[in-house]
Order: C-alpha cells, then sequence, then structure tokens
C-alpha cells in the first residue's frame, strides 16, 4: 500500500489523471485518486474484492479489470509478494486486455520461485551460494524436529522458497535455531500460499559473509549499484521497511569492473527470466571480490525508502520521470 500510495501522488503531480485501486479490499481511494468516476468511486462495478485467495477474488479481479479497460491506459502495479507479484495478477489483466507494468506471468511466476530462479542462475552462469530446497508435509502443524533434515553446516539463510520482501527469512547461526528457522519459513510460506495442507518448500542457502549489494534493471539497461548497509543485524523485514534502521549508498564505493560485473550477471538474469520494465537483483560481495546472487524483484518497493529510486536518483532520474518511463514501457 505505501509504494501505492507513493506511486499515485507522484503521477498525479505530474498531471496524469490516477485511479489508485487497494487490491486488498477492492476500494478505490478516493483521497489518492483523480477525476474518479461516480461508479468506481461507490466500488458499484464489483461491490468490493473479498482478500486475495478468498472464494471469488479471481473473477471480482477480472471484472474490475474489464470495467476500467476504456477509462485507463495502464495499470501500475505496486504490489509485493503473494499473488501480486507471482504471476496471478498479471495474468488476469493480461486476460481483460489490460497494460500493466512490470513483467508477464510467466516470468513473475518463475522469479517469485526461488528454487526455479536458482537453476536458472546455474544454468546461465550467474553465482549464487550453495543451496537446497527443502520439501516439507505442512498438514498437521509444524513438523516435529526428528522428521526434519539433519543440520547443515553453518551459518546458513533460511527462507520460504515462494515469499518476498524478506519475510520468514532467518540467519542460522546455531544449532539450536535450525527447527525455528524451518517452521518461520513455513508459517511465511502456508501464509503466502493461502494454504495450511500439503507440500511446503523452503530453501536453506549458505550465509555469505560480505557486503550486501542490488542492482536494478530498467528496460534493457541497469541503473548504478546501491549497498545497503543495516545498522544492525541483516536486512530483514524491520530495518527493510524502517526508516533510520539502514544506511544506504547509491553509488556504491565499488571498482568501475566490480560495478559492471554485478550490472552484466543483473541483466543476464533479467533476460533469461523473460523479465520486463523492471527489476532489482539482490547481491552479496565478499571481501575477495567475488559476487553472489541471490534472487530477482520484477515488483521493486517504490518508497522513500526503496532501491530502485535511489538508484535511479544516482543517475539523475527524478521520481515521478522513472514512473512515466515504467509506464511507457507496459504491455500484456
Amino acid at each position: 500500500m505505501t509504494s501505492g500510495r507513493a506511486v499515485a501522488r507522484a503521477l498525479a503531480e505530474r498531471g496524469h489523471g490516477v485511479w489508485a485501486y487497494e487490491l486488498a479490499d477492492g476500494a478505490f481511494i478516493a483521497e489518492q485518486s483523480t477525476g474518479l468516476p461516480p461508479d468506481l468511486a461507490a466500488a458499484k462495478v464489483v461491490g468490493g474484492i473479498p482478500p486475495a485467495g478468498s472464494p471469488g477474488w479471481a473473477a471480482r479481479l477480472l471484472l474490475t479489470a474489464q470495467a476500467v479497460r476504456s477509462r485507463a491506459s495502464v495499470a501500475f502495479l505496486a504490489l509485493h509478494g503473494g499473488v501480486g507479484e507471482n504471476g496471478i495478477v498479471q495474468a488476469l489483466l493480461a486476460s481483460a486486455g489490460m497494460p500493466y507494468t512490470g513483467s508477464g506471468p510467466g516470468a513473475s511466476a518463475v522469479a517469485m520461485d526461488k528454487a526455479l530462479t536458482k537453476w536458472i542462475m546455474e544454468a546461465i552462469e550467474v553465482p549464487t551460494p550453495p543451496w537446497q530446497l527443502l520439501t516439507l508435509q505442512g498438514d498437521a502443524g509444524m513438523p516435529a524436529a526428528e522428521s526434519l533434515p539433519p543440520v547443515p553446516d553453518l551459518p546458513v539463510v533460511v527462507k520460504p522458497a515462494t515469499e518476498g520482501s524478506s519475510v520468514g527469512v532467518t540467519i542460522v547461526r546455531e544449532p539450536d535455531h535450525w527447527v525455528p528457522a524451518i517452521h518461520a519459513a513455513l508459517r511465511a510460506a502456508q501464509a503466502a500460499e493461502g494454504a495450511t495442507r500439503g507440500p511446503v518448500r523452503v530453501l536453506s542457502e549458505e550465509f555469505i559473509p560480505g557486503r550486501e549489494l542490488t542492482v536494478s534493471v530498467l528496460g534493457d539497461r541497469t541503473l548504478p549499484v546501491v549497498e545497503i548497509v543495516p545498522k544492525a543485524g541483516f536486512y530483514d523485514y524491520r530495518n527493510k521497511y524502517t526508516k533510520g534502521c539502514t544506511e544506504y549508498r547509491a553509488p556504491a564505493d565499488l571498482g568501475s569492473d566490480e560495478a559492471r560485473r554485478l550490472q552484466e550477471y543483473s541483466l543476464r538474469l533479467f533476460q533469461a527470466l523473460g523479465c520486463r520494465g523492471m527489476a532489482r537483483v539482490d547481491f552479496r560481495f565478499t571481501a575477495g571480490a567475488e559476487a553472489h546472487c541471490l534472487e530477482l524483484n520484477t515488483i521493486p518497493g517504490l518508497t522513500s525508502l526503496s532501491l530502485l529510486p535511489m538508484a535511479a536518483a544516482a543517475e539523475g532520474i527524478g521520481f515521478g520521470a522513472l514512473l512515466e518511463d515504467i509506464c511507457r514501457r507496459a504491455g500484456l
């Protein structure tokens, strides 16, 4: 919601007509919209959209897209994680013939799946930390410790295989933290997938000490590398979204060859996944100048704390101009 409000406000300030729509409850946000037609302001088109994953959610969202298609030029997606980033919303908008920003359903689904993305990294020779995929049964609460894989060489990072925003991520440094970390990732994965039954996939990845760097991709080019420096701990959900918890260096203090190597890896992965419009690729960078790619985000954050706008600003691209550029790259 924070990204969406920032996008709506910035585009309206540049003279564009904006209708801000909240996916969670199916309401158009009057205070964030300009020239909102009465039928949309009253939400008469669909009578309100239930939360994602509830019965009828997809059908009602499709009706909304069809209703606004003739009156809107593009849907700007400012959704993070879940159905907003895994290709479902993209597929619905494409079905309605509504142009939208960012990657299509296929690229979105693959990028959201960390295991699939890892296999593609390995195939195209983009270095990534050693990892393993754990497929666990989540039918009857949390699995008992004796049913889990043995503790690997530590430290490792445990995370859901299909979730974003650092939700459910734990750095495991002590053997006693292995089981709680898996349980935390399982809970986050179940919440993201809207299910509590059936197999759930969790990723265990070797922790790479070093600097945290990120590269934003805009169309067919990369922006300056940004370094992320949390004041405490790692770049978890709190440090990511709480002002003052993290410092950012844009551009990062890197040699030209090092920066170019990270940018080349990022663009290679972006193209291999079939992404479009924009993305952000995250890395760990060791003291020995070894790069390890972690993941690609198809809908980066778009707030005052977000990394894509920082990277654009480092190249002299203002926030409003960045959003207009993203809109021009929209498609089905």
